[in-house]
């Protein structure tokens, strides 16, 4: 691969780590050794029936669906890498899904009303209910994965505006999101009252927006118990990820994909695509035309 470094340098921007790095360049090699042999000169040349072709040897030589799903994955980073460079104008990958490999959109997707009834009819007790009334807004409205819900910070509020800041990660990019009116008024009243009583009876000090009743800095009772309280209220509420598809699903539709990829913090755009909403005669057509094997 002539042009390793520059594309480890991509790779490295993407705040990818050393060992996903050596894993993708790895399988490009691979990948380059394929096209060799197929008397391939160039991977500007590769086109989407090739990637047919690359797939198919893959599955002949004994690799299962999910390791093949992997490989895709990996080259896709390198054809992502090519478009940028404008060396291909169209990446052969970004359309190919292997049979058998679920898919995110399988998830039953909760409509906006039911995401705001549970919020509304979630009946806070005490200071601890009040915390977790907020923290429950922070995922039905605005999609908050769990780490960004327990790492905000004092400062990522800007209630005067009217919103929050999440920070990016290595695998999420930072945005600032709108925060509804009503949760506003549970927040302001959180944070001057039931916070900071929370604080006192715990005896911490912490610039943590969330904090733990007991003597630890660990969310994750509290996240479990609040979610059984929001599985008696919809039976048909699953998991955390669940409400977050639902949240993504529902931005898709009002907002479009491109700024649905923003407000969820994806870094490509086939990660949003991931969620439209599609019936299962679509998602099985749709996996008929793409599947390769």
């Amino acid at each position: 691969m002539d042009n390793e470094q520059p594309f480890d340098y991509y790779l490295y921007s993407k705040r990818l780590s050393e060992e996903s790095r050596k894993s993708i360049i790895k399988q490009v090699n691979a990948f380059e050794v394929w096209m060799e042999g197929e008397s391939i000169p160039d991977a500007t040349e590769i086109s989407y029936n090739d990637i047919i072709a690359y797939v198919k040897h893959c599955s002949s030589s004994g690799n299962a669906q999910k390791t093949i799903a992997l490989n895709l994955g990996f080259l896709n980073h390198y054809f992502m890498w090519l478009v940028k460079e404008g060396e291909i104008k169209e990446n052969p990958v970004s359309n190919i899904h292997i049979r058998g490999i679920q898919r995110k959109h399988l998830y039953h997707y909760l409509k906006k009303e039911e995401l705001d009834a549970l919020y509304h009819e979630f009946n806070p007790v005490g200071i601890s209910g009040m915390r977790n009334k907020v923290m429950l807004g922070m995922i039905v409205y605005q999609a908050l994965r769990i780490g960004e819900l327990t790492g905000l910070t004092l400062k990522s509020l800007q209630l005067k505006e009217g919103k929050v800041r999440v920070e990016g990660s290595r695998k999420t990019n930072a945005r600032t999101l709108t925060l509804e009116a009503h949760q506003i008024i549970d927040l302001l009243e959180y944070i001057s009252d039931a916070r900071k009583a929370l604080l006192e009876e715990t005896g911490k000090e912490t610039d943590q927006l969330f904090t733990s009743s007991g003597t630890g800095d660990k969310l994750l009772n509290t996240l479990q118990y609040i979610l059984a309280r929001v599985k008696k209220q919809n039976p048909e509420v699953k998991d955390w990820k669940q409400l977050r598809a639902s949240v993504i699903s529902y931005w898709i539709a009002v907002h479009g994909l491109r700024k649905a990829q923003y407000l969820a913090g994806h870094r490509f755009i086939s990660s949003t695509e991931e969620y439209q909403q599609q019936d299962l005669d679509e998602l099985q057509g749709d996996i008929d035309r793409f599947h390769p094997l």
